[in-house]
């Protein structure tokens, strides 16, 4: 459990770092995000933690609140670090909520170096300055978001690069292929814990390696940084989870599962 916790604090500090920096506040049973300039539930959320099933009702309502003030839709997620899994689970679906998505919580040792090497038809390069215009579009077509929603979600997103927090260190990378940018990364580290973040490929350029690459990347990058651990999260039982613990040494630390109210609609 300690882990686990050790895990959400890091994912919790790394959204909070979006966008220049949200206002977190703790309340009796969980922290709550808002960011004023990076809409959406992954960087706008109340996290539960340590309340009770029969207080559950009163954190929703404080949470939802705080985060109405800053314009933003309730939305909670919930983990094993909330304390009574099962009854908090019981509990948001008789309250009406249902649960959105559900992500793996992923973790790798980085006590011993990667033994494999990258695809040799992939470059993967750090994002500079001069590079960041590219690592942007590139995150918003591989993303697949309609353009208003990408803009939002790659400054959200490439802020963390200049700014990422206390005592946080950040790097973005652009793969090639042939001359041209296909997938995009990111690398946050905190305490120790590296967080790998923003990998995506470009459609047309999927199932190719460069997934691959840039997650090799980041893992020896990591390493040579003096991480001890690894740790991402994806689609819970999705291929990224099935290829990183089948070939890249990954193990489920937990799930986190995203609710929300009623009939309340998927929001970047």
């Amino acid at each position: 459990m300690d882990l686990q916790i050790r895990l959400e604090n890091h994912w919790l500090a790394c959204m909070a770092a979006a966008g220049g920096g949200a206002r977190v506040t703790r309340m009796a049973g969980g922290l709550v995000v808002v960011n004023a300039t990076a809409p959406g539930y992954t960087f706008n959320f109340t996290t539960l933690r340590g309340v009770q099933p029969d207080r559950l009702a009163t954190a929703l309502d404080h949470g939802g609140m705080l985060l109405a003030e800053g314009g933003r839709p309730s939305a909670v997620f919930l983990s094993p670090a909330a304390g009574d899994l099962p009854g908090l689970t019981a509990g948001l679906a008789e309250l009406g909520w249902r649960r959105l998505s559900r992500q793996s919580v992923l973790i790798r040792d980085l006590s011993v170096p990667l033994s494999q090497e990258m695809p040799p038809n992939v470059l993967v390069e750090s994002v500079t300055a001069r590079l960041l215009p590219q690592w942007r579009k590139t995150l918003v077509d591989a993303y697949e978001v309609e353009p208003l929603a990408g803009r939002s979600l790659s400054k959200a997103w490439s802020t963390i690069l200049s700014a990422p927090g206390d005592g946080a260190s950040a790097r973005g990378y652009l793969a090639w292929v042939d001359g041209v940018p296909a997938g995009t990364g990111l690398l946050w580290s905190q305490g120790g814990v590296a967080g790998l973040y923003c990998g995506a490929v470009l459609p047309a350029r999927r199932r190719s390696g460069i997934h691959r690459a840039l997650l090799l990347r980041r893992l020896s990058d990591a390493w040579q940084a003096r991480c001890a651990l690894a740790t991402l999260q994806t689609e819970a039982g999705g291929p990224v989870e099935q290829f990183c613990v089948g070939r890249l040494a990954f193990s489920v630390s937990h799930c986190r599962d995203l609710w929300v109210p009623g009939e309340t609609t998927f929001i970047r």
